[in-house]
């Protein structure tokens, strides 16, 4: 007999699953949800899936909270956030009265908190619980082989779209995105992004997903196709770009899908897997020098520059200056998200009304704002993965068995597609941009493959 609540927890499932899909896609899409009207869609969203999360959990009797384990560092992250909140004492107790308020330090005016900045605390605290929320759902709805293998052809279809949609924009470029809005003179836009590093994240972490398919599954001759065609234009578009550390982390990628395939085929699986990977990286590299040799060489021809080049420049005063900022504050950090406050005490902007961000560092930005404290909660969540991969990794799944080759083909395009933005966060702040966090975590959440999956 069946059971009706079965089987409205299953329709529960199915339409989480379709509102995270969705969410991916229109966060994207929405300027990397970056601004605040696209912001508070996400996380009201992300409360909307909260609800049902809980709906879902009380209504089915079989819900694995186990699987929820590796959320568990970003609530942790988030509770420091809000600790980071509490006010310890009483404000301007300190202050002699009257005291002129521009001639007192940040660090004497504001709320006695952790916190430098409050408000910039609990909003990317509110961001911050969105993504929890986001992750939680992920790791509890991704976890069937229809699923996973639904998702991978969504976000595979999905980064084809918008890399072709950048490479059309790039050529018939008129100064506003999608051809409709205008955006500064000093900004670097490329697809639907105001930066086109955070263009070439998103390629980072979507052309691993059909690359490792065509490498790694059997599949129809017409899905191999597919495959190859949406890397070459995910690539193609990343290259043109123009982002160099983009550029190079892709071919870091690529570098560590050759190691995989000698890995896999001295495991004993099947033989010339590099043949299609090769003639695919040949086209794609043709097609990015046919559309733009010239700026791509001029882009790289700036290197030259050393340590002379703008970026280099910037970028070394922001680390230097966010460095001694953990330095004074090293256990408990400035405050999540209050880094844009506390930093003209310690550094200046490249431009006179430059107001800086970002660390252009997402690791060192995380030990500013969260100190040693969010510093180990980070560290156990990145060893807690390492550790799950490495129990993937022992677990040899069969290349001959159609899903032992899919369960390759799902981790390892996960897990270079993870370990390509980690890379790339080391000189660039992807990780701060909503939807490209949320990409992450949903294929974080793909790499996790129930390991027992063998059975045809």
């Amino acid at each position: 007999m069946v059971n009706p609540r079965r089987i409205k927890t299953e329709r529960l499932q199915t339409f989480l699953f379709a509102q995270l899909m969705v969410t991916v896609v229109v966060a994207v899409l929405a300027f990397g949800t970056v601004e605040s009207w696209s912001l508070a869609l996400f996380e009201l969203n992300a409360l909307v899936m909260a609800v049902l999360l809980g709906v879902w959990q009380l209504f089915d009797p079989d819900f694995e909270w186990r699987r929820l384990r590796m959320a568990l560092p970003l609530w942790l992250l988030l509770g420091w956030a809000l600790i980071q909140l509490i006010p310890f004492g009483a404000w301007g107790q300190h202050l002699t009265v009257p005291t002129a308020p521009e001639t007192v330090p940040v660090d004497r005016l504001r709320l006695p908190t952790i916190s430098f900045d409050p408000q910039a605390t609990r909003e990317a605290a509110a961001k911050l619980l969105a993504l929890a929320i986001y992750f939680t759902v992920a790791l509890q709805v991704l976890t069937t082989p229809a699923r996973r293998l639904l998702v991978t052809r969504i976000l595979s279809i999905f980064g084809l779209v918008i890399s072709f949609l950048a490479i059309a924009q790039r050529l018939a470029w008129n100064g506003r995105l999608y051809w409709i809005r205008p955006v500064s003179a000093f900004v670097s836009p490329f697809g639907p992004f105001g930066n086109y590093n955070h263009f070439a994240g998103v390629v980072e972490l979507l052309f691993p997903l059909p690359f490792a398919w065509l490498v790694f599954s059997r599949c129809r001759f017409e899905e191999r196709i597919f495959h190859a065609v949406a890397v070459v234009v995910m690539v193609a578009a990343a290259v043109l770009s123009m982002s160099r550390a983009g550029i190079l982390t892709i071919t870091v990628q690529f570098i560590l899908f050759g190691v995989v395939i000698v890995l896999v085929q001295h495991a004993g699986g099947a033989r010339h897997l590099a043949r299609i990977p090769i003639l695919v990286i040949i086209v794609a590299v043709l097609l990015s020098l046919w559309i733009g040799y010239r700026p791509l060489m001029r882009r790289f021809d700036t290197i030259q520059q050393g340590r002379q080049e703008h970026s280099v420049v910037t970028r070394l005063a922001y680390w230097q200056a966010s460095w001694q900022i953990f330095r004074d504050h090293p256990v408990t950090g400035v405050g999540l998200g209050a880094f844009p406050t506390i930093y003209p005490m310690y550094g200046r902007a490249s431009s006179r009304y430059e107001r800086v961000e970002q660390v252009h560092n997402d690791y060192l930005q995380l030990l500013t704002d969260t100190g040693m404290v969010g510093g180990i909660i980070a560290l156990t969540a990145w060893l807690g993965l390492l550790w799950r991969w490495r129990r993937l990794i022992s677990h040899r799944w069969r290349l001959d068995s159609r899903t032992g080759a899919r369960n390759i083909a799902h981790f390892w395009g996960a897990a270079v597609a993870v370990g390509g933005l980690l890379i790339h966060s080391l000189v660039d702040f992807n990780l701060q941009i909503a939807s490209n966090a949320l990409l992450f975590l949903i294929v974080t959440a793909l790499s996790l493959v129930d390991e027992t999956a063998e059975i045809e």
